[in-house]
């Protein structure tokens, strides 16, 4: 069946409104137009990386510092990340 699915993109506040229904709840029965619609998170990679930010204190401290460098205009080349990861890390 997934195959037969219509991908469709949703005005911004439709979106922030199925998202707030989505967020405790993998899936929902919703009555749109006297039909029932099923909603249903497909990827919950999100979800996985969410708890992994939220269970790790230096991996949080250290995407924080970087969203930081991208506010104040400190951005790097992909070389300059890996120079800097091979140096702190001795690899």
């Amino acid at each position: 069946m997934m195959g037969n699915l219509k991908k469709v993109s949703l005005d911004p506040s439709v979106q922030e409104s199925l998202w707030k229904l989505l967020q405790d709840q993998n899936d929902v029965v919703a009555n749109v137009m006297g039909r029932e619609v099923h909603l249903s998170i497909i990827d919950s990679g999100f979800d996985e990386i969410a708890h992994e930010i939220d269970s790790d204190p230096e991996l949080r401290e250290v995407l924080l510092a970087s969203e930081e460098d991208i506010k104040e205009g400190r951005t790097y080349t992909t070389q300059e990340a890996i120079d800097y990861i091979l140096k702190e890390h001795s690899l």
